[in-house]
């Protein structure tokens, strides 16, 4: 059983390369860049704006990660839905941790902070669990743009407006959250990021499988009387 689970996931890994968006991903890097290399010219410090606007579109890649032109066709896969998606982001969440860590060494930063890394952990654990929910709400082929807009709800106009609304100051720099310490705010965000996923990944054929046997198995069996149809 464990080499048939191999031979699956190997089986699956060619097609979610090839069907992952990586222009996109080339464009957004880029950009990324440019973003913290201007923030760092403009006498500021790029590590409080520039970089978490950088994280926040490598995160609108992640979303776009199950957009799927053959869902209609690959819905009925014996192949159960979290192990289809446990492959793509096994490959995409190297490649955006990847391309993340080298945006903290342009320009003045000197490498990732604690509050950099959890951001960045934040960010794309939101960016998968709104990718895996829109796909069930929207049409899998549209599913991504969905999906940015509840990461930029989550990871930028949620703070400021919670910012705003406790009279602090509007920021999006990570190592100042809007409420509690950046340690527990953080966290907070990336355990239910991660509530949300596993229960978004939830094939949607396994529960209704269980119900209609449990139903099946409760309706009590009671023999035909004599002359009764069938």
């Amino acid at each position: 059983m464990h080499g048939l689970r191999e031979t699956i996931a190997v089986s699956l890994l060619w097609p979610a390369v090839r069907t992952m968006r990586w222009v996109p991903l080339g464009v957004i890097a880029a950009l990324g860049a440019w973003v913290v290399r201007s923030g760092a010219r403009e006498q500021g410090d790029p590590a409080a704006t520039a970089l978490p606007v950088a994280t926040t579109m490598l995160g609108v890649w992640l979303c776009l990660l199950f957009e799927d032109a053959a869902a209609d066709i690959t819905g009925p896969s014996p192949v159960p839905l979290w192990r289809r998606r446990a492959v793509k982001v096994a490959v995409a969440v190297p490649v955006f941790a990847a391309s993340w860590f080298a945006l903290t060494w342009v320009g003045p930063l000197h490498g990732p902070t604690w509050a950099m890394t959890a951001m960045a952990v934040g960010v794309g654990a939101v960016a998968v669990a709104a990718a895996s929910v829109t796909t069930r709400v929207v049409v899998p082929t549209r599913s991504g743009p969905a999906a940015a807009v509840v990461l930029v709800g989550v990871i930028v106009a949620m703070p400021v407006v919670i910012a705003i609304a406790l009279g602090r100051p509007a920021t999006i720099d990570p190592d100042r959250v809007p409420v509690g310490d950046p340690r527990s705010y953080w966290t907070s965000v990336i355990a239910l990021a991660l509530v949300v996923l596993l229960a978004a990944t939830r094939d949607p054929a396994l529960r209704g499988f269980r119900l209609s046997r449990r139903r099946a198995s409760s309706t009590p069996v009671r023999p035909l009387a004599a002359g009764e149809p069938r």
